[in-house]
């Protein structure tokens, strides 16, 4: 309970992001394949929130590979940090002082 902290408490350590396009895009973090876009043309993963942008990846076949970037914007919950100050040392360490701005993501790709 003392290593807690606002955003700790009050938000998830993981965001869901959704993804829209054709089928067969798959989406890669560090070359590991965390999503593929099925027949609904749209599919959602959970990604860690991080305290800067993250570069994804999209691929599909016959197609010039997309890069996607997800940008990281400060978590307004931390403010309640200002009464226990430890809290944004917390928060900082595990990434939740900040969310990911974009939540929706539409992916054109190049053939």
């Amino acid at each position: 309970m003392l290593l807690s902290s606002c955003c700790t408490l009050f938000t998830p350590s993981k965001q869901t992001i959704t993804f829209n396009g054709e089928n067969g895009i798959k989406i890669y973090d560090d070359g590991v394949k965390i999503a593929e876009i099925k027949d609904n043309n749209s599919t959602s993963v959970y990604i860690k929130k991080e305290l800067s942008s993250k570069y994804l990846i999209a691929k599909k076949e016959g197609y010039r590979p997309t890069p996607l970037k997800l940008d990281a914007k400060f978590n307004s919950v931390a403010v309640i940090n200002i009464l226990f100050w430890p809290g944004f040392v917390v928060d900082a360490a595990t990434g939740q002082m900040c969310k990911w701005d974009t939540t929706n993501i539409d992916i054109e790709m190049e053939k």
